[in-house]
């Protein structure tokens, strides 16, 4: 078998593979006499028919079976005679229309990865976070729980701040009447709904009552015939509803499955809970720093075209998702430069691992793991999932070996420190996923 590369440009080759005629025929005959031990065929002992039979009866179809896994074979063997990393499937360009003397010739299309210089991470300037949990950060956590569980009843009073608002409404302007008919039910909380000049509309108002005001409405408000623009608001109160918060009291407590019902006992497992999500995102905070740094140190790497589309395609089918529809193939463009730089960040990661012999670890990955299952009541069967599951593992993995890297990065990397309070890292973390 001969074998030639050529670059054909950026990251694609384009491999020539010649493979002699003599090898095909052989693979042809011996393809048809394994054929000819079980062949029946009138007129004929099985095992006795002539080859010349067997070539006029199945010639053709073995001819084009032997091709297909000569090419298959061949092209593999090629890819690693030549030492090639393929990106993506290669692409038979072209076979001929063979004759039994002729030798099989044909090309692939191939796209490799790139190749890399030593990545300089002592060069990159990252900022680390430094943050604990605070007994402020405890009982807001605690707060927020309560909140959770709070449950509404009706007032016959002027809305407060805290109250549950349901009205009805209807805005009319220039453009139009919202709705066209009738009027539009909505709740907002009172006081913090950030829209300041319908709560002052709102709150002069008990419920039954009615009322106008010319408003202008938020950027964002959720009628986007009426974001942004002024119009005249006619409002009808629905109801008035004061929340009522549970005691942190006993009940309250053992319901989490804090078995005691101490308080001590929740602030500390609230603590634990807020230290293990502090770890993730001061790791989410650091490894958006390090990609952004070496994006911009490497924004001239390319990336194969193959994987780009891969990646834009999962992209756009998560998007797809979260908004409850098909993925609309005229936006698919949209998606290719997100996809392109989280490739290119994805290799400058891998590579810094290979450059530095960072592997997984294993135990990491099962800590990952039982971490997940944990929120699952079976939590045995969800770790046995993923380890049976090889997308599954493979994905864990994946992000497991990149924390490796980051915490890796801050050993070498030039780090300055900076004081944030947790929810400031929780928010910065959040923004950045």
């Amino acid at each position: 078998m001969q074998v030639t590369v050529e670059n054909s440009g950026g990251l694609q080759r384009r491999l020539t593979v010649q493979v002699p005629a003599e090898e095909v025929q052989g693979k042809i005959d011996a393809r048809l006499k394994e054929i000819g031990k079980t062949a029946r065929m009138k007129g004929f002992r099985p095992g006795r028919i002539p080859m010349t039979v067997l070539k006029q009866r199945y010639g053709g179809s073995v001819r084009n079976e032997v091709l297909s896994q000569t090419m298959q074979s061949s092209l593999a063997e090629a890819i690693a005679q030549e030492k090639i990393q393929p990106a993506g499937n290669p692409v038979i360009e072209s076979v001929p229309d063979l004759n039994g003397t002729d030798e099989l010739s044909f090309t692939a299309l191939i796209e490799v990865y790139p190749e890399f210089d030593k990545i300089d991470v002592s060069a990159l300037e990252l900022t680390a976070p430094q943050t604990e949990v605070s007994d402020d950060d405890v009982s807001n956590m605690l707060q927020t729980l309560r909140e959770q569980r709070q449950s509404w009843e009706e007032v016959e009073r002027k809305a407060e701040k805290g109250d549950q608002v349901l009205f009805e409404y209807a805005a009319e302007n220039e453009a139009g009447r919202v709705p066209e008919e009738g009027m539009t039910l909505l709740a907002v909380p009172f006081g913090t709904s950030g829209f300041d000049a319908l709560e002052d509309l709102l709150g002069g108002l008990a419920p039954g009552e009615t009322g106008e005001a010319d408003l202008t409405f938020p950027e964002d408000f959720s009628a986007n015939q009426l974001a942004g623009k002024e119009a005249k608001v006619s409002v009808k109160v629905n109801s008035v509803r004061e929340s009522s918060m549970p005691e942190l009291d006993e009940a309250f407590i053992r319901s989490f499955g804090v078995e005691s019902g101490a308080l001590e006992d929740m602030q500390s497992e609230v603590r634990n809970n807020l230290e293990r999500e502090l770890t993730g995102a001061r790791l989410t905070y650091l490894k958006t720093q390090l990609v952004k740094r070496l994006l911009d140190a490497h924004a001239e790497l390319e990336v194969p075209e193959s994987l780009i589309q891969q990646e834009a395609a999962q992209l756009q089918a998560m998007a797809a998702q979260r908004q409850g529809k098909q993925a609309d193939p005229a936006e698919a463009a949209a998606f290719e430069e997100p996809a392109r730089q989280r490739v290119r960040a994805g290799l400058l990661m891998g590579e810094i691992a290979r450059q530095n012999d960072i592997a997984v670890d294993g135990a990491k990955v099962r800590q990952a793991i039982e971490m997940v299952a944990s929120t699952y009541e079976q939590a045995d069967e969800v770790v046995q999932m993923y380890y049976n599951n090889p997308d599954m593992l493979r994905a864990i993995e994946s992000s497991v070996l990149e924390e490796q890297v980051v915490e890796w990065a801050l050993e070498h990397a030039s780090v300055s420190s900076q004081d944030m309070v947790f929810t400031d890292l929780i928010n910065a973390a959040a923004e950045s996923r």
